[in-house]
C-alpha cells in the first residue's frame, strides 16, 4: 500500500515501501538486557520486514565484549544466511597488540570483504587512539572505509581525537554513536560535526529527546546524520518512529534513514 507521507506508514503499522538502513545493530544474547529470541538473526529480520528495515549493519554483543573474534565469525554466518539483509560491522578490541588486528582484517578482507568497522572501546576498556586500533586505522585509510565507535575517546575528549585521526587519515569517515542520547551531547557533538566535515552523527539511544532530530537537521543539515536503533536489545519500533513523525521534510528523512548510510558504507 502506497502512502503519501512517511507519518501515515508509521501510523497505520505499515511496512515503509522506501529505502531504510538500521546503521546501528547488534546480534545475540547480551548479559546486561533482555533480548527477544535471544537476538538471533532470524529474529533480526522479522524485525526488519514488519517495518520495512532494508538493510541493518551489525556487530555482535560478543564482540563487543568477551570474544570479537568470535564475534566476527558469527557476524560471517549470519551475513551468509540473510545475505543483503544483515552487513557486518568488523570489530575489534584496541586491547589487542597490532599484529593481532591485523590477523583479524586480513582474514575478513580475504574471506569476506569489510565494508565496515565497529570500535567499542569503553566496553574493551581502552581509548580509541590506542596502538591495537592502528591496522584497522590504516586499512580504512586505504580502502575509504568508514568506522562507527561507541565514543570517540582519548587524549582531548571526542574534538581532540577527532582532529588527530583527521589529520592522519584523509580517507576515513568517523561515525559518532549516540549522538543524541542528551542535549549537552547533542550540542557537543553538532560543534565537532561543524568543525570536521568527515564526522557524523549516529541518533541510536534508549533516550529519544523530543525536538531532538528537528533541532540537529536545523544545525548542521540531513546529509550527515544516521538513523539507527541499537536492535534487538532495543526495539526498533519507537526510534523508527520518531523518525517517521519529526518535523522535517520526508526527503530529509530519506536521507537520514536509508541514503546516508547507503552512500557511507558503500551498501
Amino acid at each position: 500500500m502506497a502512502l503519501d507521507t512517511l507519518q501515515e506508514y508509521c501510523q497505520t503499522g505499515t511496512p515503509v515501501d522506501a529505502y531504510v538502513v538500521d546503521a546501528h545493530c547488534h546480534m545475540g544474547p547480551y548479559f546486561n538486557f533482555q533480548v527477544v529470541d535471544e537476538g538471533s538473526a532470524e529474529a533480526m529480520v522479522r524485525s526488519m520486514d514488519t517495518l520495512g528495515i532494508d538493510v541493518s549493519l551489525f556487530s555482535p554483543h560478543l564482540a563487543i565484549t568477551a570474544d570479537w573474534r568470535e564475534g566476527n565469525l558469527q557476524s560471517a554466518e549470519a551475513a551468509a544466511a540473510f545475505p543483503g539483509r544483515l552487513v557486518p560491522m568488523i570489530t575489534v578490541s584496541g586491547r589487542a597488540t597490532p599484529d593481532e588486528v591485523q590477523a583479524e582484517v586480513t582474514r575478513w578482507h580475504n574471506e569476506t570483504g569489510i565494508q565496515a568497522f565497529k570500535f567499542h572501546s569503553s566496553l574493551h576498556g581502552v581509548d580509541t587512539l590506542a596502538d591495537g586500533y592502528l591496522p584497522v586505522y590504516d586499512y580504512c585509510d586505504r580502502h575509504g572505509i568508514a568506522i562507527l565507535s561507541h565514543c570517540w575517546n582519548g587524549a582531548g575528549g571526542t574534538e581532540g581525537v577527532i582532529a588527530t585521526l583527521t589529520a592522519r587519515y584523509p580517507n576515513i569517515e568517523f561515525v559518532n554513536a549516540h549522538s543524541a542520547s542528551s542535549w549537552d551531547g547533542i550540542e557537543a557533538n553538532c560543534a565537532v560535526a561543524e568543525k570536521f566535515p568527515r564526522f557524523h552523527l549516529d541518533l541510536t539511544g534508549s533516550r529519544l529527546l523530543w525536538g531532538a532530530v528537528e533541532y540537529m537537521v536545523q544545525r548542521m543539515g540531513p546529509d550527515r546524520i544516521l538513523y539507527g536503533s541499537d536492535s534487538p536489545f532495543i526495539d526498533p519500533r519507537p526510534s523508527m518512529g520518531r523518525m517517521m513523525c519529526a518535523h522535517i521534510s520526508d526527503a530529509d528523512k530519506l536521507k537520514i534513514m536509508g541514503t546516508n548510510a547507503k552512500k557511507l558504507y558503500k551498501l
